[in-house]
């Protein structure tokens, strides 16, 4: 099993790409500590687990608070005895273009999608550190690398995450840890109504059109070949499977692109 006895965190782990790569570290033999506000869902998921004879722990958390990402390192810790990997997923899909991204919407993006990451980090390090190595892996997007219309926080969230990624590598190779981004392109998930639910205060205009993406398409159109429809949650998982696995022991500071043709055709 390829992460048989390794511990993991996979935060906004209940839903989407969170959960999808919980499930795949859980089949692959990993005790997975799953981090979300979503408790309803964090129960749904960690549930399903634990009838398939995983060792799963949920952590109800917000991300954006130094006290629960604390607490959620250190009772996963205690649960399991220390560390391996680290899987930053939680984010908020909260739209607005410059002008009409007041300071508070900004803050707040920033706050869960960026800051999130360094707090987990923060506190994860050291015990990665006495575990002799482990892997991080960071969800950006490619609205970190290209852009389009009303997304100027997300898209600066995520662009961040692919320079904080790197500059993890950076600081933490002689350490042994890697740190590697993946860049999603379209994925058919339910991150826009979940952060509605979950962020009421931003919420989009429930009257106007969500923002249109390239990636449009369903990830089951019939009529689109595979790499030209939206992909699934478990194509992204696939590939943090990969970067916290030992087969990618020599990959750091990367950011890989999970986005079928869409990068391609921007």
């Amino acid at each position: 099993m390829r992460l048989k006895d390794k511990v993991a965190i996979v935060t906004g782990g209940a839903n989407g790409i969170g959960r999808a790569t919980a499930e795949l570290f859980a089949e692959a033999g990993a005790k997975v500590g799953v981090a979300d506000r979503d408790t309803r869902a964090g129960k749904d998921c960690v549930a399903a687990l634990q009838q398939g004879g995983a060792e799963v722990l949920l952590v109800s958390t917000d991300v954006s608070s130094d006290t629960d990402v604390a607490s959620l390192v250190n009772r996963v810790v205690h649960q399991w005895g220390g560390l391996d990997i680290l899987v930053n997923c939680a984010g908020v899909d909260i739209t607005g273009s410059v002008a009409d991204t007041e300071p508070e919407r900004w803050q707040r993006v920033l706050d869960v999608n960026l800051s999130s990451a360094y707090r987990t980090c923060r506190f994860a390090v050291p015990h990665l550190v006495e575990r002799g190595g482990g892997s991080i892996v960071n969800i950006a997007s490619l609205q970190g690398m290209y852009g389009w219309p009303r997304y100027a926080a997300y898209a600066a969230s995520k662009a961040g995450l692919i320079g904080l990624t790197r500059q993890i590598a950076a600081e933490y190779a002689d350490q042994n840890i890697r740190a590697n981004a993946i860049s999603p392109g379209g994925i058919a998930t339910q991150l826009g109504a979940n952060s509605d639910q979950l962020e009421p205060r931003f919420a989009r205009d429930p009257g106007a059109p969500p923002p249109a993406a390239p990636a449009a398409a369903s990830a089951t159109a019939p009529e689109l070949p595979r790499l030209c429809r939206a992909g699934l949650p478990r194509d992204v998982g696939w590939a943090a499977l990969f970067l916290a696995s030992e087969e990618a022991a020599y990959i750091t500071g990367h950011n890989l692109v999970v986005g079928g043709v869409l990068s391609v055709a921007l």
